[in-house]
C-alpha cells in the first residue's frame, strides 16, 4: 500500500502490478495536469491507457485523447523496433554469433502485458566485443547509418546506428558500463562472465539470449540509480526501469536464488543500488525479498546507510512519482553522493584536463 498521498506514477505502478484495472478514480483524486504531463514524459502513456482501458470514456477528454495518442503511437514505434531488433538477430547469425537483449527490448515482450507498453529510446544488445565491428558491418549493408560519434575507449558500446527507413537506433554494447564506472569494478558485470550466464530465450519465434532474472534485476537496478545520478535529480525518464523491477519481481521474484545473487553481487554500487529498489518498491504491492535477504543487505553500508536510504525513498516518492520538484538548497540524495570516490572524482578529476586524466 501506498504510504504517502495518492500520485498518478505511484497508482499506476500499484494497479498494473497486480493486474487490475486502475479505473478513472485517478482523474479526480491522484493527478493533476503536471501529474499527468510527467507520466506522458517519462513514456507511460500507453501503459495508463492499457490499465484504465474499460473506464476510458470517464477520463476527460483532453487527457483521453492524449492516452489514444500515446497508445497509437506506441504501438507504430514498438513494431519498427521488433523489425529492427530482427535486423540484429539476422546480422548476429550471419556472422554466427548470439545475442543477449538489455534493456526495454529484453523485458518488454518478457514481463510487460504488451511488448510495447514498455517505452525504450532505442534497441540495445550485448555482443562479444569481438564480434561487434562484424555485426555493425552487417547492419550497414542492410542500410542502417552509423551517427556521429566522439570515440572513447572507456565507452560500453560503439557508436549508435540508425535505421532511416524505421525512424530506430541501435547500440551494440561490449559492456553494461563504462570501463571508468563504479559499477564495471569486481565481476559483477563483467562482460564475459554475463556472456557465459545468459540463458536461451527467444524473440518472436527466434532464439537469443537474455541475463539470468536475479542479474537482470541487479542490472535494472543499478541502470535505475546510475541514470538518476548521472542527471543528477529523478527525471520523468526514469520512471520506466522501476516498472521493469516491479514486472520482474512479479513474473519471477520466486525463481530468483537470492543466496546466489547476493554472493555474485561483488560491487557495492549494484548491491546498493539493489538494496535501495528491493526495499522501496513493496510500498506499491510489489512482492517483497525474503525478509532476511533484505536484513543481511542492510547489514552492508558501504554506500547507503538507513537514513540516507530514508532520505533516498522520499526523493523517489515526491520528485519521481510525485513530480514535484527539487526546491531544497542541498542537493537531492544520490546513491554514493558524498561518498569518498564521488567527491575526489568531482572535486578533482573532473576538473582535470582530459590530457592529465589519461595519463
Amino acid at each position: 500500500m501506498l504510504r504517502a498521498g495518492p500520485t498518478l506514477a505511484g497508482q499506476l505502478l500499484a494497479h498494473v502490478v497486480t493486474g487490475s484495472s486502475l479505473g478513472t478514480h485517478w482523474c479526480r483524486e491522484a493527478a493533476d495536469a503536471t501529474q499527468f504531463g510527467w507520466v506522458l514524459e517519462g513514456g507511460l502513456g500507453a501503459l495508463l491507457h492499457h490499465a484504465c482501458a474499460a473506464g476510458l470514456d470517464d477520463v476527460p477528454a483532453a487527457w483521453r485523447e492524449a492516452l489514444r495518442s500515446a497508445e497509437l503511437t506506441a504501438r507504430v514505434l514498438h513494431a519498427g523496433r521488433v523489425e529492427t531488433t530482427l535486423d540484429i538477430l539476422d546480422a548476429c547469425d550471419t556472422v554466427q554469433v548470439p545475442a543477449v537483449l538489455l534493456k526495454g527490448i529484453s523485458v518488454s515482450e518478457q514481463f510487460y502485458p504488451a511488448g510495447h507498453l514498455r517505452p525504450m529510446t532505442d534497441v540495445d544488445v550485448l555482443l562479444p566485443r569481438q564480434a561487434r565491428a562484424a555485426v555493425e558491418e552487417a547492419l550497414l549493408r542492410r542500410g542502417y547509418v552509423r551517427l556521429a560519434w566522439e570515440h572513447d575507449p572507456k565507452h560500453h558500446h560503439g557508436a549508435p546506428l540508425c535505421q532511416p527507413r524505421l525512424g530506430t537506433f541501435v547500440e551494440l554494447h561490449v559492456a553494461l558500463f563504462p570501463s571508468d564506472s563504479p559499477l564495471s569494478e569486481g565481476s559483477t558485470f563483467r562482460p564475459e562472465r554475463l556472456l557465459e550466464q545468459a540463458v536461451d530465450s527467444h524473440y518472436h519465434g527466434r532464439p537469443v539470449r537474455r541475463l539470468p532474472p536475479g542479474l537482470q534485476l541487479a542490472y535494472t537496478a543499478a541502470t535505475w540509480f546510475n541514470d538518476m545520478r548521472t542527471h543528477g535529480r529523478p527525471e520523468p525518464s526514469h520512471l520506466p526501469a522501476a516498472f521493469d523491477a516491479a514486472y520482474l519481481l512479479q513474473g519471477c521474484g520466486s525463481s530468483i536464488d537470492w543466496t546466489d545473487l547476493l554472493e555474485a553481487l561483488d560491487n557495492p554500487w549494484a548491491k546498493a543500488s539493489l538494496h535501495l529498489t528491493l526495499s522501496y518498491l513493496p510500498r506499491f504491492g510489489v512482492r517483497p525479498a525474503p525478509a532476511e535477504v533484505l536484513a543481511r543487505m542492510g547489514e552492508e553500508r558501504t554506500l547507503v546507510g538507513p537514513i540516507q536510504r530514508r532520505f533516498i525513498h522520499r526523493m523517489l516518492e515526491r520528485q519521481l512519482f510525485g513530480a514535484q520538484p527539487w526546491r531544497h538548497p542541498l542537493p537531492p540524495p544520490m546513491l554514493g553522493r558524498y561518498s569518498l570516490r564521488e567527491q575526489l572524482r568531482k572535486r578533482v578529476l573532473d576538473r582535470l584536463p582530459a590530457r592529465e586524466q589519461a595519463l
